[in-house]
């Protein structure tokens, strides 16, 4: 029963992260002046719920960060977030490009650190402390699924991805990322 209860518990506190993680970005977008965007954005979703709570419940458990994956970063580190980083910044230049719109070149820069940040955040969220998590309960294939999941579903909260189609490709995305780690239960 105390594993039972254990798993409940778990999934019901990942539950209310992303449910935070969505109001954050959704709240976030409402006012979507650069200040006051990147500062909530950054501070509420990212800092807060993404980082702040995981590493409180790492403390608290005793945990190291070695124990979501946080180590020195290698080549195949690099490789994942320069990917990230490619896809991300062309996906939101793509269509505006095809509408035909100008680009404003001059504020890439401005979107650059809060790229690297939500990829750091995603990454020890999603693929570290969700994904080992519930591996310790239920295994390696359902924490990839639950991390490509809750990855896809976080998504809401932006205006842009509410398509089932967006979602989709969003969860296929997070299985990919989340399968590319290696599950810890197989050492």
């Amino acid at each position: 029963m105390s594993n039972l209860y254990e798993k409940g518990k778990t999934l019901l506190f990942l539950a209310g992260i992303e449910a935070m993680l969505i109001v954050c970005i959704a709240l976030a977008n409402l006012n979507p002046h650069p200040i006051q965007y990147f500062i909530f954005y950054n501070l509420m979703y990212g800092l807060i719920f993404s980082f702040g709570v995981p590493l409180y419940v790492l403390r608290k458990e005793k945990e190291s960060l070695a124990s979501v994956g946080i180590k020195k970063p290698g080549m195949r580190q690099f490789i994942v977030l320069f990917l990230f980083a490619v896809f991300s910044v062309g996906g939101q230049l793509i269509p505006v490009i095809a509408a035909g719109r100008q680009i404003l070149w001059r504020r890439l820069p401005m979107g650059i650190l809060p790229l690297i940040m939500t990829t750091f955040f995603e990454e020890f969220l999603f693929r570290g402390f969700v994904q080992s998590r519930v591996e310790k309960l239920f295994g390696c294939f359902p924490a990839i699924f639950v991390s490509g999941m809750m990855f896809s579903l976080y998504h809401i909260g932006y205006p842009g991805f509410r398509t089932w189609e967006d979602l989709l490709l969003l969860f296929a995305v997070g299985i990919g990322f989340a399968q590319s780690g290696e599950c810890r239960s197989r050492e």
